[in-house]
Formats: structure tokens, C-alpha cells, sequence
């Protein structure tokens, strides 16, 4: 495809090795089970486009304001990378979440790579409302990566919200936020031509009115939803600090009678939902990282039990939905974020396992500890569960006051800046990035090299460390040739011994994707 990638009848080219059968279901069925996995085909077909006619236009515009308003959705999950997976977006569900967006996805690679295409994308039938979110640069790239989620999902959505440094250097995401003339352009070919209504997440700008323009300019263009991060590109990592719910008001004020407009930025407490829809007059509320922390935050009745609980409920999701072990990995160190400072060598086995069974194991280890710290603890807990109703109820939060509270219960996460240090740890102690970095420091001078040296050879060590980890795991072996079979292959094969029993048989094994039996293919008849 020379790079640029036409929409125009183009096909896409297929990668890697080829499925079972030449042509593959690109629809979800519509008497499939409703949590039956379903993924992206590596070869697709894009027909030639079309200009959409007036009343799909307008019909577009109207869908999300009905929607919201019709199934009365106010609590939204935010799109994550790598983060907020099928596994992950089930897990939501079942406590709060009403409307999901997938992981943002590269357009280009999408659009390109059907390996990718099929690997960055998983659904069922019951993630419904979903949104699927692409980054892109090109209007035709990212026209024709809509285009291929028509059948599968109910909006797609711009990101211009990722203020990340590989964003800059992609030219994607927050960073894309000075070329409007050029994000119109890919927000109007949607419009004009894919059957999807078009979103834009978006951060403020530096200038208040600035930002107020910017939404108008994409409203006109054609976004028939605007998501409002009240952050601006340059408060990432330590300078984060707080939204300022006050200029997403703005642009409700501005284009809210147009199309509707979410809020994203400070969401943390059961209760954060309201204030903030108040605050800003937002039809909806989306949550990002106070999700990570806290899966629960839009349960009202359920949002702080042991961290530990809520970790093993989400690899019973991540098993079922067969979610990617770096997804995994970021959840439970995420969900027990506090506790795994607490327990060091807990948070070490996390970051070099690989096998679910073993994240299993880490959280039933860290159960028995932390009911011993919670028999221990008692009277902390009853307080900080009182102290956890009351901001609930609409007291104000006191960071350094939430921070203090015992490392089992679920509760928001706070960057050392944003709270006095005396919250972390006790009068004389040090805290746990501290100690790391006094530990650094000592094996830099027995090295006799820079800070910067020991940390890299640090990394390299946890990187060989893990790979080692993964040599642990043993295959049984093919049952044909003696190579080693893959993990939970039905025939128990190696994938090409599978492929061909499957064919020669017509059997389904779902591990390698085969599905002769169930999807056999079409067979010409000789004259």
C-alpha cells in the first residue's frame, strides 16, 4: 500500500499467517452468546466509499444526545491504553460503568497490519454501548480505520487528549491540538462518509477562550460528542495536580446545546460524579486513572472493600476475557498499589511473573497478609471507612488526611507532590521512592558508575529476570511432531499440527483460532 492508505475500494493486505478459512465473519453475529469473544479479521475489504446522505448525517448527530439521555448514562470508562481492555471494560460494567471506549488504537497500524488489527481489538456482544477511540494524523487513514469498526461498535472517537512524549513525537493525540485546520479535515471525512457518529476527547487549552474556539471549530466540523479533559497538555506525571472543572463549564456553555459534553479529570469518590455533572453541567462523567485505583468508584454501596478482593474478582475477568499479561500486570499493580508498597517483595514478583495462575497466587498472598495488618487494625478501618462516607456525602477531601488511611482499603492515588510527605510515612522514615533511589545510589558507588548507568543496568537485570521467569513455563509436547503444543490447544498440538489435523477433520480449536467445524469453507461444485 505504498505507505498512504486510500479508502477507495482498497483491500487490506493480509499479515503474518493466514486463519482457517479465506474469509472470516467482520460482524458480530446476532445469535452468538453475548459474551462470546469476538476479534477483528486479518483480511478485510473496504467496499467504495460513499457519501453519506443528509438524514445520516443528521441521524448521527442526534445519537449520542439520545442515547445518553434515553439510557440515562452518566458514568463513563475512559479510554486506556493497554489498560482498558474487553477484561477490564467487563469489570466496569458490573459495577457502574454504562458506556465503555476500547484502548486508544493506532489508525495507520489498524488500518495496515492485520495482526495488530486483530490482537488490538477484542468484543462481545454485551460491551454495549462501546466506542472504539483511533489516534491519527491522516484523514484517509483514519477515515478508512472507522470505516473497517462499522459493524462492531456504536461511535469511534479522535483522540486529542494524550499529552505523553510519544505522542509528540507520533504527532497524535494533545500534541495535534495546534493543526485544527487538519483535525476539522479528519473529523468532517467521517462525518461525510462512515456510518458512525464521531466523537473528540479533548484537554483545554492554555487560553480559556482558546479552548472554547477549539471545541466550536470541531463541533462545526462535525463531532456529534465532545469528552473534556480539564487538564492541559502539560500537566502530565508530577505536574499533574488538579482539573479544573471550571473550563469544561465553558465549553458547556458554549456548544452544550449542540452536541453533548462529558467532563473527565478529578473523579475519585463515589459521589465525584454528581458534584462534578454539577459543577460543570456535563451529561456524562468520564473516569480514567480514579478507575485504575479503584474499580469500584462508581458503585456507590460497594467502592471501598479490601484491595485484594477487588483484584482477584478482576483476574476472574481477566481469565475469562483471556486478557494480554502486560494489561494484567498494569491492573493488579494498580488495584494494589498501596499494599505492594507495603510488601516488596510482593511488587517484585508482579512485575516479573507472566502466567495468570501466578498473579493468582500473588493476590492470595497478599490477602493473608493484609487480613493480618486488618485484624491488627481494626479501629483504622472502621475510621477510615467513616472518614470514606462522609466525603462521599459531600465533605471536602483532605489528601494528606485519605493518604493516611490503611493500605488494604481501596482509596485514590496521590503523587507525592500533591500531598505533604508526612502523610506517607512516619516522622523520621523515608518513603518508598526514597529508599529506592538511596539503594540506587549505593550500588552506582560499589559500581563505580553514574546514577543513570546503575539504573539502566537495573532494568536490564528486572528485563532478564522476567525472560527467565517465562523459560520456567513448560509446554507438554505436540502430540504429532514433539515440538512443544500451544497453551490449551484442544488437539494438543503445536499450531501446525493443529492447522492440519483441524483441516483434514474439520475440527475448532478456538486456543489457534481454527474454526473448520463451525465455519467450514465453501466447497465449488465440479460441472
Amino acid at each position: 500500500m505504498d505507505g498512504e492508505t486510500a479508502p477507495e475500494g482498497y483491500v487490506v493486505e493480509k499479515c503474518g499467517e493466514s486463519e482457517a478459512n479465506e474469509e472470516e465473519q467482520t460482524t458480530i453475529p446476532e445469535n452468538v452468546d453475548p459474551l462470546q469473544i469476538f476479534r477483528m479479521p486479518k483480511r478485510m475489504t473496504l467496499p467504495e466509499k460513499q457519501k453519506n446522505s443528509d438524514e445520516t448525517i443528521e441521524k448521527n448527530l442526534r445519537f449520542w444526545k439520545e442515547t445518553l439521555e434515553n439510557q440515562r448514562i452518566t458514568k463513563v470508562l475512559a479510554p486506556m491504553v493497554d489498560q482498558s481492555e474487553l477484561a477490564f471494560r467487563m469489570f466496569t460494567r458490573k459495577y457502574g460503568a454504562q458506556l465503555t471506549f476500547t484502548p486508544m488504537i493506532h489508525a495507520h497500524l489498524f488500518v495496515n497490519d492485520g495482526t495488530y488489527r486483530r490482537n488490538s481489538l477484542a468484543l462481545v456482544k454485551a460491551d454495549r454501548p462501546l466506542v472504539v477511540q483511533f489516534c491519527a494524523n491522516k484523514v484517509d487513514t483514519f477515515l478508512a480505520a472507522c470505516r473497517l469498526v462499522e459493524d462492531v461498535c456504536d461511535g469511534v472517537d479522535l483522540n486529542l487528549g494524550c499529552p505523553q512524549m510519544v505522542a509528540k513525537r507520533g504527532r497524535y493525540g494533545s500534541w495535534l491540538q495546534d493543526e485544527v485546520d487538519l483535525i476539522c479535515e479528519m473529523v468532517s471525512a467521517v462525518r461525510d462518509y462512515c456510518r458512525l457518529p464521531i466523537s473528540c476527547k479533548i484537554r483545554v487549552r492554555d487560553d480559556r477562550q482558546q479552548t472554547v474556539e477549539y471545541a466550536k471549530r470541531l463541533v462545526d466540523a462535525g463531532a456529534t460528542m465532545l469528552t473534556v479533559h480539564g487538564r492541559t497538555r502539560d500537566m502530565k506525571g508530577a505536574e499533574t495536580g488538579l482539573a479544573d472543572w471550571s473550563r469544561i463549564r465553558d465549553v458547556v456553555e458554549a456548544v452544550g446545546s449542540r452536541v453533548p459534553v462529558m467532563a473527565n479529570g478529578n473523579i475519585q469518590f463515589p459521589g465525584d460524579v454528581e458534584r462534578c455533572m454539577q459543577a460543570t453541567g456535563a451529561v456524562a462523567i468520564m473516569s480514567a486513572e480514579g478507575l485504575l485505583y479503584n474499580p469500584l468508584i462508581f458503585d456507590d454501596a460497594n467502592a471501598h472493600v479490601d484491595t485484594w478482593k477487588i483484584a482477584a474478582e478482576y483476574l476472574e475477568y481477566a481469565k475469562k476475557f483471556n486478557a494480554g499479561t502486560s494489561a494484567i500486570r498494569a491492573h493488579v499493580f494498580r488495584i494494589c498499589h498501596h499494599s505492594l508498597l507495603e510488601y516488596e517483595d510482593l511488587r517484585m514478583r508482579v512485575s516479573l511473573e507472566h502466567r495468570i495462575e501466578d498473579f493468582e497466587n500473588i493476590v492470595e498472598e497478599l490477602a493473608k497478609r493484609a487480613k493480618s495488618d486488618a485484624e491488627a487494625g481494626k479501629n483504622r478501618e472502621v475510621e477510615a471507612r467513616t472518614l470514606f462516607e462522609n466525603i462521599r456525602n459531600g465533605i471536602l477531601m483532605n489528601a494528606i488526611e485519605v493518604s493516611k488511611q490503611p493500605h488494604w482499603i481501596s482509596k485514590p492515588y496521590f503523587r507525592l507532590k500533591e500531598v505533604a510527605k508526612e502523610s506517607i510515612v512516619g516522622e523520621g522514615e523515608k518513603t518508598f521512592r526514597e529508599k529506592q533511589k538511596e539503594k540506587l545510589a549505593q550500588t552506582a558507588k560499589e559500581m563505580g558508575v553514574s546514577m543513570k548507568q546503575a539504573r539502566k543496568r537495573e532494568r536490564r537485570q528486572l528485563s532478564g529476570a522476567r525472560i527467565l521467569e517465562a523459560k520456567k513455563i513448560k509446554f507438554p509436547p505436540c502430540a504429532r511432531c514433539g515440538q512443544p503444543a500451544g497453551q490449551g490447544c484442544a488437539n494438543s498440538k503445536c499450531k501446525k499440527c493443529c492447522r492440519y489435523q483441524s483441516k483434514h477433520e474439520l475440527l475448532d480449536c478456538k486456543p489457534h483460532r481454527y474454526l473448520f467445524a463451525s465455519q467450514p469453507p465453501a466447497v465449488s461444485a465440479e460441472n
